[in-house]
């Protein structure tokens, strides 16, 4: 059974690659005197495989991600960055609700998804009050910068909030319909819960032979 959810995942994690990186012209993108920024609209599927794959495999699936789109002059450094640190602590807010409910109900999805979009919105302003700092050397700056750039990135976190507890709520129903035995598998940790009922009632009986 190991196996076939190693697999699972695997295939899961390939096609949600494959899915970033095709579907990156979606991104938004806004014309700042900077220059133009990418708003990562389509990360949302990595942190959306959170619940299933756990938080260490969906941070290297966006960083893959971002390293190939970066490859192809599709993604930046900061963007990178961005996106990895989001990841991550959209991994926290899951494992904080797992901690109330290993199996994630509909109310604990809209928690994460509406985490993941104000964790967004935060990290991406920051970047943008770096950029405006490095650009012009000024608090002034820095801050017209970021409210320059506050509309594409609230879009960003809306299209976070609406999308990811969706997406999340059908990979774990497709994990169950093709893994029915794997429920009580724990993706934050990658532990398996064994039942160990069948083999003491096996001791028994031989004891009793």
């Amino acid at each position: 059974m190991m196996k076939r959810i190693r697999l699972f995942h695997v295939i899961v994690w390939l096609i949600i690659l494959l899915a970033i990186c095709l579907l990156s012209p979606l991104n938004l993108h806004g014309v700042l005197p900077s220059g133009t920024i990418i708003a990562p609209v389509t990360s949302l599927l990595a942190i959306a495989t959170i619940p299933l794959l756990g938080m260490l495999n969906s941070a290297l699936l966006i960083v893959a991600s971002q390293l190939i789109l970066l490859g192809f002059s599709q993604s930046d450094w900061l963007t990178v960055v961005v996106t990895a640190l989001a990841t991550l602590f959209s991994g926290w807010v899951v494992r904080w609700q797992q901690a109330t409910s290993q199996e994630l109900r509909h109310q604990q999805m809209i928690t994460i998804g509406i985490s993941s979009g104000l964790i967004i919105l935060v990290l991406l302003e920051l970047a943008y009050l770096i950029v405006g700092w490095r650009l012009t050397g000024s608090s002034n700056g820095m801050i017209e910068i970021a409210r320059l750039a506050l509309p594409t990135s609230l879009l960003t976190g809306l299209c976070y909030a609406l999308l990811v507890p969706p997406l999340s709520i059908l990979l774990l129903h497709l994990g169950k319909k093709l893994l029915p035995d794997s429920t009580n598998h724990d993706t934050s940790n990658d532990s398996v819960i064994i039942d160990m009922g069948n083999n003491q009632k096996k001791k028994d009986q031989d004891k009793q032979k």
